[in-house]
């Protein structure tokens, strides 16, 4: 039995999930497809009494949401995150427009998008972004995103129209993001369709803004940082609203590896991204600080030494391992940032190895407990049904995904 308040809360079931992002204006601009509703976060600021003088962080800031969520609300957020394709969209979402001028821009980028133009690349890509982009499609997504990067506007204007291009990659590539792995496929869009596509989604992009009205003010941002290494001071934020990767073996950086390489990295800077990402997979190996106060939970302790003495695989032992350890050092940087009385809010998910459950949610509120978080409740939200591979082996069995509420003492 736990000895932590676990409190059902299955209405919310819908909200940590991302479905509702799919409808709603801006938000839809571009959405990671692990990720929770901006409603959830509307829900804790209403629930935590958040005011516009407090001031929120999420450390896995992601496609923004958090942060986006917290402007709707008037409430000062600051987002941070390790992939500069999160930063990127997340900032480009939080930009003060002139809708009348990206009109103008769009009017005249649109007279350039000639596909009798588009033959081959300006510059040499990834292997991964010339087999997902082949014939004449990579060099229109090419061509496209030279024409924009030389506008003569501001970036954070052709930062707007680069993030359309990339929201509609996806229809095109021959690699498809499938749970935590991409899937190749032949039968997709030809090149002679992007003009159409790439017009509903600015025309789509632009229909918001004039829609949507936001305080205009730079209280909300999204910066490039590792959650282990917060750059923030001590005692910044009130509240923290966040969901670290779950340790369910997916690589982001090979979801979204197309888009990386093909606007932010080479194919070694990626590598170098996929090492030093939160160890939520196998092939991560991160550089850490020091762990001094860390002691791994005993019921963790308990399924890795089973694992360790039966014929499983070695990297899951690892990665569940570096896991919460990872947890420790971001649990130890959000209690930093945060000041006495703080409300800390973290969406987790429970998974399952060779039949053995692993209990994130009640592990992570013991790592907490390590670095003088208290935890207020476990807020269940929804059960989530084990892999194909793990239910023919070991049976039908629900893994619950929670929110860890914590309190800083």
């Amino acid at each position: 039995m736990s000895r932590y308040i676990l409190k059902e809360r299955l209405e919310w079931r819908q909200l940590v999930t991302p479905k509702s992002l799919q409808a709603k204006p801006i938000h839809r601009w571009y959405i990671f497809p692990h990720s929770f509703s901006g409603e959830l976060v509307h829900g804790l600021i209403d629930e935590w009494n958040l005011t516009p003088q407090d001031r929120i962080l999420d450390p896995f800031a992601g496609a923004g949401t958090t942060i986006l969520a917290s402007k709707e609300k008037s409430i000062p957020a600051t987002g941070h995150d390790i992939s500069p394709l999160a930063v990127f969209t997340s900032q480009v979402k939080l930009g003060n427009y002139d809708e009348t001028h990206l009109e103008l821009l769009w009017h005249a980028l649109q007279k350039k998008l000639d596909p009798s133009l588009w033959n081959g690349a300006g510059k040499d890509y990834a292997k991964l972004v010339r087999k997902a982009l082949p014939g004449r499609l990579l060099g229109a997504f090419d061509t496209i995103s030279r024409e924009i990067c030389e506008m003569d506007t501001s970036e954070k204007e052709r930062n707007f129209f680069r993030l359309a291009l990339l929201s509609i990659l996806p229809k095109f590539s021959r690699a498809i993001a499938t749970g935590g792995w991409l899937r190749w496929v032949e039968n997709r869009k030809g090149f002679r369709e992007i003009p159409l596509v790439l017009k509903a989604k600015v025309e789509e992009m632009i229909e918001d803004l004039k829609n949507v009205h936001f305080p205009r003010s730079s209280l909300w941002q999204v910066k490039q940082a590792d959650a282990r290494y917060l750059p923030d001071s001590c005692h910044t934020y009130s509240a923290v609203i966040t969901s670290p990767p779950y340790p369910n073996r997916h690589d982001y950086t090979r979801v979204f590896g197309v888009e990386l390489m093909f606007g932010f990295l080479s194919w070694e800077q990626t590598r170098d991204l996929r090492y030093q990402s939160f160890h939520s997979h196998p092939e991560s190996h991160p550089q850490r600080p020091n762990l001094c106060g860390y002691h791994p939970p005993p019921s963790l302790t308990k399924v890795l030494s089973k694992m360790r003495k039966g014929e499983y695989d070695t990297r899951v032992y690892r990665m569940l391992e570096g896991y919460f350890q990872d947890m420790f050092l971001v649990l130890s940087e959000v209690s930093r940032v945060c000041h006495s009385g703080s409300k800390i809010a973290f969406v987790v998910g429970n998974a399952q190895y060779y039949g053995q459950p692993i209990m994130v949610d009640e592990l992570t509120a013991q790592v907490g407990e390590q670095v003088g978080l208290s935890c207020e409740q476990i807020i269940i939200t929804r059960f989530r049904g084990n892999s194909a591979q793990q239910m023919g082996r070991y049976g039908r069995k629900p893994s619950r995904e929670s929110i860890v509420v914590f309190n800083k003492l």
